[in-house]
């Protein structure tokens, strides 16, 4: 259906209010959550649309980073190719200030402080790029959905990976309306279609066909993506709506073709004709970088669910928006301030850049879709002349220039604008931006440990910026990044471990400024492995009483 966009008064951010299948109310039922295992589907769930809430746009691709997460709480230390910073951005909500008024689906907005980074000292100055949009909640309404949902079943998937497929398909059909359908294609050693498109309103019957997957045969993916494809473009054919793969797996291909290419060549010839691709990961035995690759393509993106509580939420609060593309072949150029560089790039996969004239960095990203969380992409600036001080930011100055085309998904507009990079002191920056400083400086320090430990044997230095990491953390009260003070204190105990710092006292952290995560001059970071950049007024005004 057409998008509409609201008065000029009225954009920057905007409120969804998602829709639930049609379903007669039952305030005597007791609305089950979901056990480790569901036997039967509740026919008489209650559609409870969610409570506003703001929105944004993310770009495709990792949604998550609970896979590392995960191996994080089992002690383990994950290796760096499993984490990435666009995953753990986009489980933020990292709102700006708004701008000047969005005429469009999506414009860009810009903001840029000091920052401090203790594994990239050179960076000076962090911008956040976000995403507003002349969305009416109002109105808004997510097509009628075509899914096709592409099963392993082979003998990896037995036990509770394949029990939390069911669940994940118990709460889609939840999610799902009168005017959508769902297939189910199963692969094992041959893949077949479990459930030709039925209409979501026959609860009763894909419930029933939910129920009677079994696990067996080994993992013939290639067969069952083809498959899926194949039966999602003859499902589309005449369906007025979206069509969407949802491909539910734990990524053990060990039958037929398994090079990367085969798979996203198949991903991007089915996004060339309208359908999308979501990868679900489930169980321990994910693997992180294939399924990242297959959704990294126009239309796919990702997400990894360890438990049935993370994936009920998710698909609780998110279904709608993790099914609704915004925006295709996103092109981002930013461009520094005279005297400066840029120094750094996080939130978009280092594939997705490249260098342009005059310092500046083009950015593509396939898809744009819908988010809750205004997950972001941040820059990093240091000085062009290492010989040379670096140039002292003024508030309300820019330090650089963002331009954005994209194409409007729904009806294939080109669209266009730009921003500047506007300097604000840590005292006036936006909340998203203090936010996105402190996880900046975690993706960066927990990349750089992970590789010190898994490539260089480095426990000692892993361990020490690990440490740093967690002194600040321990000073961070925001209740959003509740989940990553969880995850580095986990790191710093298993590396504690490693490098022989096991039952030491840990020491107070002193204050520190938020934004930059650095402590007053009188009390130096206490981390061997980090050196202290430039001074710049951030530290100028730590020292003000």
């Amino acid at each position: 259906m057409p998008i509409r966009l609201r008065s000029l008064a009225c954009l920057a951010a905007f409120t969804l209010l998602t829709t639930a299948a049609e379903a007669a109310p039952d305030k005597e039922r007791e609305r089950r959550e979901p056990p480790h295992r569901m036997k039967a589907y509740d026919f008489s769930a209650e559609a409870m649309a969610p409570a506003p809430a703001a929105m944004g746009a993310t770009p495709g691709g990792a949604q998550d980073i609970q896979y590392f997460r995960d191996r994080a709480k089992a002690g383990e230390i994950p290796h760096p190719n499993t984490f990435t910073p666009e995953g753990l951005f986009s489980e933020h909500d990292l709102p700006l200030a708004a701008g000047r008024a969005c005429d469009q689906l999506l414009c860009t907005v810009g903001e840029a402080t000091g920052a401090a980074l203790l594994a990239q000292p050179e960076v000076q100055y962090l911008a956040q790029l976000g995403f507003s949009s002349g969305l009416d909640p109002k109105t808004f309404k997510r097509a009628p959905l075509n899914l096709v949902a592409v099963i392993d079943k082979s003998g990896s998937m037995s036990g509770q990976p394949l029990d939390l497929v069911r669940e994940s398909l118990y709460r889609v059909l939840d999610q799902l309306g009168p005017d959508d359908q769902l297939s189910i294609v199963l692969y094992g050693d041959r893949a077949h279609v479990h459930m030709a498109p039925t209409a979501a309103k026959d609860k009763r019957a894909i419930a029933a066909h939910i129920a009677g997957i079994e696990s067996a045969g080994s993992t013939a993916m290639e067969e069952g993506l083809q498959v899926g494809y194949d039966l999602a473009r003859r499902s589309g054919h005449g369906f007025k709506g979206t069509t969407r793969v949802m491909l539910f797996t734990d990524e053990r291909p060990n039958v037929g073709a398994t090079d990367k290419q085969s798979f996203m060549g198949m991903a991007r010839d089915g996004s060339r004709g309208g359908i999308g691709l979501t990868t679900v990961g489930v169980g321990v035995q994910f693997g992180a970088e294939l399924a990242t690759a297959i959704s990294s393509v126009r239309g796919g993106n990702l997400f990894f669910f360890p438990d049935a509580a993370r994936m009920t939420k998710v698909f609780r609060e998110d279904f709608d928006t993790m099914v609704t593309e915004l925006a295709h072949d996103l092109k981002l150029e930013v461009k520094p301030a005279a005297g400066l560089k840029i120094a750094g790039v996080y939130g978009i996969p280092g594939k997705a850049i490249e260098w342009a004239p005059g310092g500046a960095i083009r950015l593509s990203v396939e898809t744009i879709f819908l988010s809750r969380k205004k997950g972001a992409i941040f820059v990093g600036f240091g000085p062009a002349d290492r010989n040379l001080p670096t140039p002292k930011a003024v508030a309300d100055r820019p330090l650089g220039q963002v331009s954005l085309a994209y194409t409007e998904a729904a009806v294939g507009k080109p669209r266009s604008s730009a921003v500047d990079l506007v300097y604000k002191p840590g005292s006036n920056a936006s909340v998203g931006l203090v936010r996105g400083a402190r996880l900046v400086d975690q993706a960066t320090a927990l990349a750089r440990a992970a590789a010190l430990h898994h490539e260089q044997n480095d426990q000692e230095g892993a361990y020490q910026l690990v440490h740093a990491l967690a002194s600040l953390y321990r000073q961070d009260r925001d209740p959003d990044l509740a989940e990553e003070r969880t995850l580095v204190f986990a790191l710093e105990r298993s590396l504690a471990k490693l490098s022989g710092h096991a039952g030491e006292p840990t020491p107070a952290a002193p204050a520190v400024d938020r934004v930059s995560g650095l402590p007053p001059a009188s009390a130096p970071r206490r981390s061997p492995v980090v050196t202290t950049g430039p001074r710049h007024d951030l530290l100028d005004r730590i020292d003000q009483p």
